[in-house]
């Protein structure tokens, strides 16, 4: 079910809880949907203007190649160092074509980190949710990626799930219908072997409070 810009906008603007500039609102887009894929586009590159010119972060997650003339469009509007991130998404290498189906292949996607070096803009390894005994197999791959393309940093997320223990930490996202699956070893080593290399972060909210304190 497709939204137009406007819509959307308007929806946000109606929170009482939205909060304008730098150290507000986090817009956050991708989380639900593939929010690059053609169809919608144009929808997503509106929303980010938008909410640029109101001074707010912005962030979106996508498994499809993003160009720099699309970044172009907007970076214009960017106020400040890491106002708009990128976090190009993977769960799998050697598997991708199985469990990611539909989407733009690791190789192609991964072109997308040229735009650091192209528009300043930061682009992350999103590497999210971890699949049991799957993404691990990849590590040596995404520590080769981190290593050899200009990667700003890395996220190594852990799963939501539908949980009713009120132990449970809340996820960021869905009003409180998700919380954070109990971290795995091989999160943890995951996370370990990357920060080796690069900063990493265990939630993209963290990036963009690195930037908003930094810039």
């Amino acid at each position: 079910m497709i939204k137009n810009s406007d819509y959307v906008i308007g929806m946000v603007e109606a929170r009482t809880d939205f909060i304008k500039g730098k150290k507000g609102t986090i817009i956050s887009l991708g989380c639900y949907s593939e929010c690059w894929d053609e169809p919608v586009r144009e929808s997503t590159l509106a929303l980010i203007k938008y909410f640029l010119r109101k001074g707010n972060p912005v962030q979106f997650a996508t498994k499809r190649y993003v160009a720099c003339e699309d970044i172009e469009q907007v970076s214009k509007l960017i106020s400040w160092r890491g106002q708009l991130s990128i976090f190009i998404s993977s769960t799998t290498l050697t598997k991708w074509n199985s469990i990611e189906r539909g989407t733009d292949s690791p190789e192609i996607r991964f072109g997308s980190f040229d735009l650091t070096k192209k528009t300043g803009v930061p682009v992350y390894l999103y590497i999210k949710p971890i699949i049991k005994s799957v993404t691990i197999s990849d590590l040596n791959k995404y520590v080769d990626i981190v290593k050899n393309k200009d990667v700003s940093g890395v996220i190594v997320g852990s799963k939501f799930i539908m949980n009713n223990d009120n132990n449970s930490k809340l996820a960021p996202i869905s009003n409180g219908k998700l919380k954070y699956n109990e971290k795995s070893l091989e999160e943890e080593y995951m996370y370990v072997t990357l920060s080796q290399e690069v900063q990493t972060f265990t939630e993209s909210v963290q990036a963009i409070d690195y930037w908003r304190n930094h810039a």
